[in-house]
């Protein structure tokens, strides 16, 4: 028998062995269960998270004939037939090359015909998106109406190409990525049931590269046994899936944090050597900072995992300033990589300047500022000196010592323009009210005009947002979180005050709001509130506007009232006009 690839002979089979959807899963079974079974389905998520897999157990079980708990039993004729593709009721479309309107056509003037085998016809649309405009109108009218005997199953990994018309017709199915822990969880069963050996380090890897993608992963470990069969190896990983060894990123972040630039250079260099590109590294140093920075603010030592001994010890001084500043320089040459074939010179240049940069710590800190402040020092000493003489001098000598007045008003002036340059400088604090005060009015004006419609509209296309962003990027949406919206803005609330400082007015924040606007058809400002005030600013907002509230409710229905009385009094004009033209002739009917 001809090789089977891995994720073809490990395809799930049943709904519960699908990995890492199982919200997903468990309503399909339901559905089953309890006889509710819609005319329509769309599966959306990013490739290799199983949305084909559990379309195909979905029409599975749909035609079984004895069904276990919502499960197919895979050992009836339908199933049977299923599992081999011969199943005549179940028809699996690649909308990719079959995505003209003849096609379509053709689907809909065949639904009208009943199953010959089993209870449903069941038509699945894999990359359903690449259809064309004409054949969308032409599935228009069939998707919402069609005969009861007959479900359509739509898949797609590009979501925002799929017209609203379609996705108005269907039951939305968002498929999130599988997680690292998951990954390597159904790597190591498919391996103890091959009876291949492995290192967890090499599916730790794999794990990673195939971000959230259980194909994806699957077709790596299928690469790698290739390579030597038989056994999964850590290096082999490395050099398979040029992933930088997480040792040297450790050695690079740590060079970078103590300013060795040739420390981090070198590092940096051996690590390409060996296989891995520029982006990997810089993704991983992002990974890592991040990682670095949850665990130094939440001092949850016990869940790093880093493998450099009293890692955390080394970095717990570091001021965090410096971790976003890291991770702000690394995006920065992730984007310069695009346009440019020399790979690792925004790597270098980025090591450079990691190394270089200074904190407003470090400014406050340093030498030629210490002796600034112990010039300023000595000077305040002698003014204080000087004025005390004066006041003990007798009046009628006070024109004789206009010369001391003098030198008092030139160390004044002097020490006045020795003050440091670069002195940090603290925000007054009457400034800083006024931006709390901005902020809470911009959350008051949402509060004052939000509907539970606006938000579940944003947090409808949250996981579709956090799906196309980049690794360093979905770490802090991670910290966002949608609780309030009218029909323009939406309130997002930051889970960490230091990150609600630092994401504020960001380009971050800019491509947020430009792919909610991508994903809702509607442009949203964004207002954000610290996790700490927004409890207290909407209870506020309550007490504050308790009345108002009250008061515009009650005027709602007094209009929805006014309304009704003047629909109602019209209608009597018309049967007064009416009794006046016809007489005792007009019968009147509700």
């Amino acid at each position: 028998m001809a090789y089977q690839a891995l994720y073809r002979k490990w395809r799930p089979n049943t709904f519960d062995s699908v990995v890492g959807q199982e919200a997903i899963t468990d309503t399909l079974k339901n559905a089953i269960k309890r006889g509710t079974i819609s005319h329509a389905f769309l599966f959306a998520g990013p490739r290799g998270t199983g949305k084909t897999s559990c379309a195909k157990i979905f029409a599975k079980a749909l035609n079984c004939t004895n069904l276990q708990d919502g499960e197919p039993c895979n050992k009836c004729e339908n199933c049977l037939a299923a599992d081999n593709g011969s199943m005549p009721d179940i028809m699996e479309i690649d909308a990719a090359s079959n995505n003209g309107v003849d096609e379509i056509r053709d689907i809909r003037d065949k639904v009208k015909y009943a199953p010959t085998q089993g209870k449903y016809k069941v038509y699945i649309i894999d990359e359903v998106h690449m259809l064309s405009m004409g054949a969308f109108n032409a599935l228009l009218k069939t998707l919402e109406e069609p005969p009861e005997h007959v479900v359509f199953i739509l898949a797609t990994t590009e979501l925002q190409k799929v017209p609203a018309t379609i996705i108005s017709r269907t039951q939305r199915y968002n498929f999130k990525r599988i997680s690292k822990h998951d990954l390597e969880q159904r790597m190591e069963f498919i391996l103890n049931e091959e009876n291949i050996s492995y290192e967890e380090k090499a599916l730790s890897v794999i794990a990673q590269v195939a971000d959230g993608g259980m194909r994806d992963s699957l077709s790596i470990l299928d690469q790698l046994l290739s390579y030597e069969k038989g056994k999964i190896n850590y290096e082999d990983a490395l050099q398979i899936t040029g992933f930088a060894a997480k040792e040297r990123i450790e050695k690079i972040l740590l060079a970078i944090l103590s300013k060795n630039v040739a420390q981090a250079l070198s590092e940096a260099r051996l690590s390409l050597q060996d296989g891995a590109s520029s982006k990997n590294i810089l993704d991983e140093l992002i990974d890592m900072t991040t990682n670095a920075l949850m665990i130094i603010k939440t001092n949850e030592k016990n869940e790093s995992n880093f493998l450099t001994e009293d890692f955390v010890e080394q970095i717990k001084n570091i001021p965090e300033k410096r971790y976003f500043d890291l991770i702000n320089l690394a995006n920065t040459a992730l984007k310069d990589l695009r346009y440019t074939n020399q790979q690792q010179i925004p790597l270098e240049v980025f090591l450079v300047e990691a190394c270089t940069l200074s904190t407003e710590d470090e400014v406050t800190k340093s030498p030629v500022n210490s002796d600034l402040d112990k010039e300023v020092k000595d000077l305040r000493q002698q003014v204080v000196q000087l004025t005390e003489r004066l006041n003990n001098l007798p009046t009628q000598q006070v024109k004789a010592s206009n010369n001391s007045i003098d030198d008092v008003k030139f160390i004044s002036k002097k020490t006045t323009k020795s003050k440091p340059e670069n002195a940090v400088k603290s925000k007054p604090a009457k400034k800083v009210k006024q931006s709390e005060e901005k902020n809470r009015k911009e959350v008051y004006q949402v509060l004052e005009n939000a509907t539970r419609k606006d938000l579940q509209t944003v947090k409808d296309v949250w996981p579709d947002l956090r799906s196309i962003l980049e690794v360093s990027e979905r770490a802090i949406l991670d910290v966002l979180e949608p609780v309030a919206a009218s029909s323009d803005k939406v309130v997002l609330k930051c889970k960490y005050m230091l990150w609600f400082e630092n994401t504020t007015d960001s380009e971050f924040i800019v491509k947020v709001k430009d792919n909610i606007e991508k994903f809702t058809k509607q442009s949203y400002g964004i207002v954000l509130v610290p996790d700490n005030d927004w409890l207290q600013v909407r209870k506020e907002f309550v007490k504050s506007h308790k009345e108002e509230l009250l008061a515009k409710k009650k005027k709602k229905l007094e209009l929805a009232k006014n309304e009704i009385e003047a629909d109602s009094q019209e209608d009597k004009e018309v049967v007064e006009k009416a009794k006046a033209l016809f007489g005792d002739a007009v019968k009147i009917k509700d």
